[in-house]
């Protein structure tokens, strides 16, 4: 026989426990499904119609106070971040990092951080608390909470969460209290709020990765709670920049809350998906 023969190598294919467990979780509904072409919001209703947020698309969340706005972008940054398993880059001017992680871990483990942090859990409730906290310590969520960044800080700081720490989506929660440039001294207010969306849009793009601003609705005078929201409640220039906008809308402050799909490359027009808001956990979860 050749020295050098090198005989065929078999391929064998063997089955790991994780690919058990993730059909198992799959099955029962916990893990996000794979049916979708970007990034899974984890709500299966809004997944099916947007297949999720797409590369290079700027998305804008939009709501009335007090309608459930962080309780829905904590709600999405544990399903992308735990169930789908990617990395999520977060701008927070509104609040600190540890406020905004505090009310997640708050919500995930029905137990107050203070609770937790002064020792009083019972012991029987140790182990539970304790997966949980250990799960969500394994998501790859990064949060910058500086206000009124400048527009090149805010470009840099998006760059590197998608070129270090490999950012598959990010989020801004409140753009407007972001100030570019210092065109708060020429312009009016709703004109620079136009300029940065635009430029976020842009920052987009250069990535290739969706980016979800969250926003205050504009008009709401005669928005009362029995009254829906339409596209005509966000910034007029929203629209006309925003590849996709959903509003928030939760009625007379049940625990039954409307995604309304204002505007989307999927649809002609605008799609109520009902959710159910847990107000006890502070979460949204599909109904």
């Amino acid at each position: 026989m050749d020295k050098n023969f090198v005989p065929a190598q078999d391929n064998f294919e063997f089955t790991t426990l994780k690919e058990i467990i993730i059909q198992l979780l799959q099955h029962t509904g916990y893990l996000v499904a794979t049916n979708t072409t970007g990034i899974a919001t984890g709500f299966d209703k809004i997944d099916t119609i947007t297949k999720g947020f797409q590369p290079g698309e700027l998305s804008v969340v939009a709501s009335k106070p007090g309608n459930g706005k962080t309780a829905f972008l904590l709600s999405l940054l544990f399903n992308i971040s735990s169930k789908s398993e990617k990395t999520v880059g977060v701008f927070s001017p509104e609040r600190s990092a540890a406020k905004m992680f505090y009310r997640m871990i708050n919500s995930e483990t029905r137990q107050s951080v203070h609770k937790i942090m002064s020792g009083t859990i019972k012991d029987y409730e140790k182990e539970t608390i304790n997966t949980i906290l250990y799960t969500l310590s394994k998501a790859q969520i990064y949060v910058d909470d500086t206000p009124y960044l400048s527009e090149t800080n805010f470009h840099k700081r998006c760059k590197q969460l998608k070129n270090k720490y490999g950012a598959d989506v990010i989020f801004v929660d409140g753009f407007e209290l972001l100030s570019f440039s210092g065109l708060m001294d020429v312009c009016e207010n709703t004109e620079e709020q136009s300029y940065i969306l635009k430029e976020i849009k842009t920052i987009a793009k250069e990535l290739e990765i969706p980016v979800v601003v969250f926003s205050h609705m504009a008009n709401t005078t005669n928005l009362g709670t029995d009254v829906i929201p339409s596209i005509h409640n966000v910034y007029k220039f929203v629209p006309e920049i925003a590849d996709s906008i959903y509003l928030i809308h939760r009625q007379n402050m049940s625990d039954k809350t409307n995604i309304i799909i204002a505007q989307h490359p999927n649809i002609n027009e605008p799609l109520v998906v009902p959710l159910k808001f847990i107000e006890s956990i502070d979460k949204f979860v599909d109904l």
